[in-house]
């Protein structure tokens, strides 16, 4: 379990249960460690009073969100929790506090985004998006709001709130009013494949990229795609920057490569958008990029684990506008402090983007013969 985030005041990082917030500079602001629930009293290990197993496995983050104008930190845990805290400035550092209680979900929360204006959190499970009250304004701490018939992958909201935007693994990017998320306004339909990876951009568009080798542009608000752009690899997740110039876009491309990164520049001038591919960023092929995550400085943040001793490292690449890629900063603070925060801890499991593409059958006939003398197999017995 494991997360990488940029926010304007700072960037953030979480391994298993213990998320630590750097500086832009990256010096160590604070630590936060998730307090792990106790076995009720009286009962034996690994059994629970009612003679069940109990789940002993540790709480561990799954993925959180910051609000840097509320300072809260919502957290979504392996263990089918939120839990939230709250930040108060101490001179140079941060400290933490919890914020209410324990919010229980039906199933593990995977995309997360606070709405400011709103004062609520909007956060996707595997088909279904909920709207969470964790600053405690209502007695109702979760609503569901709005679902999908496939997988959820991505999450993005309108700068000015009125408008929710989810993708999945059917292709589909849904468009649904908010806070009536029974009105769908309209869908983004054009990808041929799962969709990695949405990112809202000023000007009423969406960025989209997709497991069939495209990154889209679309005036989201009324579904139309305005431009694409071929990739050289599926996508399986998107970041995006405000370049030097306002109507320039940079766009970091996860690649289904687990070592590579694709690089766009998107110019939004009207009438005439354009994408430009750059040279890739393919790091050592020792290791796997977990997580990617970019500053408004263009600088390139990846959490990275070695394949041979699963350690996680912190790789940090300062963008060039004239070379147009992505060079190594070796030594940057951030690199070393976070060396020092996750010192020997280890990755057991990484994120398999495989599954998402779905199985194509080419001959239906012997498709239909399998299945009419398994059918028969079955009715013999």
């Amino acid at each position: 379990m494991y997360d990488l985030k940029v926010y304007s005041t700072c960037t953030v990082a979480a391994i298993k249960d213990k998320i630590v917030f750097f500086s832009t500079d990256g010096a160590v602001l604070h630590e936060i460690v998730v307090q792990q629930k106790l076995p009720p009293e009286g009962s034996e290990p690994g059994n629970q009073p009612n003679g069940k197993q109990a789940n002993n496995l540790p709480a561990n983050v799954v993925t959180f969100e910051y609000s840097p104008s509320a300072k809260v930190l919502a957290v979504s845990l392996s263990d089918k929790t939120l839990r939230c805290y709250t930040l108060q400035q101490d001179g140079e550092k941060l400290n933490s506090s919890p914020l209410g209680d324990t919010i229980p979900t039906v199933r593990t929360i995977v995309c997360m985004k606070f709405l400011p204006k709103h004062g609520v959190l909007i956060g996707s499970d595997k088909s279904d998006c909920f709207e969470f009250d964790v600053l405690g304004k209502s007695e109702q701490k979760s609503k569901w709001i709005l679902g999908h018939m496939s997988q959820i992958l991505g999450l993005a909201v309108s700068d000015d709130e009125r408008l929710i935007i989810t993708c999945d693994r059917d292709e589909k990017i849904k468009v649904s009013s908010y806070p009536e998320c029974h009105n769908i306004e309209c869908y983004c339909l054009g990808h041929s494949e799962y969709v990695g990876g949405i990112e809202v951009i000023p000007s009423q568009k969406l960025i989209s990229v997709s497991g069939d080798r495209t990154l889209r542009l679309w005036d989201f608000s009324h579904g139309k795609e305005i431009c694409q752009l071929s990739l050289q690899d599926p996508a399986v997740g998107l970041i995006v920057q405000q370049a030097v110039d306002d109507s320039e876009v940079l766009c970091v491309v996860r690649s289904s490569i687990k070592n590579k990164i694709e690089v766009v520049l998107v110019r939004c001038n009207e009438p005439n958008v354009t994408s430009l591919l750059y040279e890739p960023l393919i790091v050592d092929e020792s290791l796997v990029i977990l997580s990617a995550a970019l500053n408004g400085a263009l600088q390139l943040i990846l959490l990275v684990m070695e394949k041979e001793s699963k350690c996680a490292k912190m790789l940090v690449y300062d963008f060039s506008p004239d070379a147009q890629q992505f060079l190594v900063n070796i030594a940057h603070p951030l690199i070393k402090n976070f060396e020092a925060q996750f010192s020997g801890v280890t990755i057991e499991h990484v994120r398999d983007y495989s599954t998402l593409f779905k199985h194509s059958i080419d001959n239906l006939s012997d498709y239909f013969e399998r299945k009419k003398q398994k059918i028969g197999s079955k009715k013999s017995k």
